[in-house]
């Protein structure tokens, strides 16, 4: 038997990316080993169902589980009810020009600090400024119970999305997903009067929801507290600064990894690569202090000693722990697996089309790619030549002879950090959130080197300005916002933090021996 529908809530608008995204389909591709979800006539979408999950982890983490199994459904021993809420595939509204990006992933060996054997992909991505439909319904059954409930649950999707506080996909935590609902509108469609579906039969325009009854029906939700700590770095390179690209060209053997924006083309560094540099510090920084000499790890295979290496608290924490999910304990205060920072991709200021970029990786000799860059007012990077050392013979290793295309004087973006402490225990959110504040104090004293090169001269960052800010900040995180970094020392670090990170140590050397 049909259930009875009363009406019909849709949000609809246009999901901006704000960062490259990955939704990942099936099938065999030549190009990358994690292709781009694609549907039976071959075209990029991003199915509902992806978008569903996103939705419905969101609404449950701000409204409360009981509100959301009374909409998007639930089943649990024999009870339950189907979902109310029916999200669309998105397509891709601008298609045509897009061009999809290779990123290539490496996984760095904690003993010799070069790439893990065997721990290495590619991902395809869709850029920054990726334009995809979206819609969004939810049936109301009683007018009187109902409504009120659904357009709760739509105007906070709503104020989230237009505010980029949900992710899509993969790597949402290294630079993937963000993204920005534009164009946004809430409608309602009557089904449980005769005029009212007249008028669906007849495709008339369904009836724009107030605003203000949208912004009512918003804040009536009861929400829980999302808090989120946020950190934006602004900086700049004091040398050449570059994550390499995964092909090389013709002038020029490496090139700066770059990412496509809305037409135009801009070196990049991923979140991935800043995360993975901050993890690694972090690493070394709990490692030293649990006075960690001679780790069980160092006795495993390559792969599992590379897999191995990752356990250890507070990073997994901070960072993620590769394979787990979240508890089954719904009591949980905390959502393990997936990483509490979240890095975002950070681009140069600097933009090209994508004709002079095609100019310059097609370069066939120096004076072409001098040329080329020049068109491009890019005057200020260099083509510079590179050799290796024979150990013998003191002179020039033979077919060792490389030049690189390398970024100077390039102003970038702010670093952009966030920290959602629902994924770090209670007992270990104050410690892990002083071991971020060490690794930004080094970042500030020039000790973290970011990107390509790091032990050749290249990656230098010089930190110009931290700000500290967040989302519903309660206490003690009220005081997040009071933390200076200046001249590389952290000041205003309040007292009982010292004391949690002091027990932490003290609890860990205990463990450790």
């Amino acid at each position: 038997m049909a259930r009875e529908i009363y009406s019909r809530l849709c949000l609809s608008g246009t999901l901006i990316t704000e960062s490259p995204l990955h939704v990942g389909g099936y099938g065999d591709d030549v190009d990358t080993d994690l292709p781009l979800a694609r549907d039976g006539a071959g075209q990029l979408y991003i199915p509902g169902t992806s978008l569903a999950g996103a939705f419905r982890s969101f609404a449950e983490m701000v409204l409360g589980e009981a509100t959301i199994n009374k909409l998007w459904g639930y089943q649990d021993k024999g009870q339950g009810n189907a979902s109310f809420v029916l999200v669309e595939d998105a397509t891709v509204e601008n298609a045509d020009p897009l061009v999809i990006e290779i990123r290539d992933h490496v996984g760095i060996d904690r003993e010799y600090g070069c790439a893990a054997e065997n721990i290495k992909y590619d991902r395809a991505i869709l850029p920054r400024g990726t334009r995809l439909s979206f819609k969004l319904a939810v049936e109301v059954a009683d007018p009187h119970n109902d409504r009120e409930l659904a357009l709760g649950m739509i105007a906070a999707l709503k104020e989230a999305l237009e505010h980029g506080k949900i992710r899509l996909g993969a790597a949402k935590t290294r630079g993937l997903g963000r993204i920005k609902l534009e164009s946004a509108s809430v409608t309602e469609q009557i089904l449980g009067t005769r005029e009212g579906i007249l008028a669906v039969l007849e495709q008339a325009d369904p009836v724009e929801v107030d605003p203000g009854e949208i912004e009512r029906a918003r804040l009536a939700c009861t929400r829980q507290r999302t808090t989120r700590l946020k950190v934006e770095i602004h900086w700049e390179p004091v040398g050449p600064m570059m994550v390499k690209a995964g092909l090389e060209g013709i002038a020029a053997d490496v090139f700066p990894l770059v990412s496509h924006i809305e037409g135009e083309i801009a070196p990049v560094l991923p979140g991935s690569s800043i995360k993975g540099t901050f993890r690694a510090h972090a690493e070394r920084i709990v490692r030293t202090l649990r006075q960690d000499l001679k780790p069980s790890w160092l006795e495993a295979s390559s792969r599992q000693r590379f897999l191995d290496a990752l356990e250890v608290e507070l990073i997994n924490e901070l960072f993620g722990r590769r394979g787990e999910k979240a508890a089954a304990d719904k009591n949980s205060s905390w959502l393990p697996g997936l990483g509490a920072l979240s890095v975002a991709d950070c681009y140069a200021k600097k933009r090209v089309d994508s004709e002079q970029w095609r100019a310059i990786e097609t370069a066939t000799d120096d004076f072409e790619l001098r040329r080329a860059l020049d068109k491009a007012e890019l005057q200020t990077w260099s083509h510079d030549y590179h050799v290796a050392i024979d150990r013998w013979l003191g002179s020039a290793a033979e077919g060792f002879l490389y030049t690189v295309l390398e970024p100077h004087r390039t102003e970038w973006e702010p670093i952009q950090l966030e920290i959602n402490l629902l994924r770090i225990p209670d007992d270990l959110r104050i410690p892990a959130i002083v071991l971020l504040l060490l690794i930004l104090r080094d970042l500030a004293r020039g000790q973290l080197p970011l990107g390509y090169a790091t032990h050749r001269g290249m990656g230098t960052v010089k930190v110009n300005t931290v700000l500290f800010g967040g989302d519903d900040l309660d206490h003690p995180w009220d005081q997040w916002r009071n933390i200076r970094l200046e001249n590389g020392e952290l000041r205003n670090i309040p007292p009982s933090w010292n004391e949690a990170w002091k027990q932490w140590i003290e609890r860990n050397q205990e463990n450790s021996t």
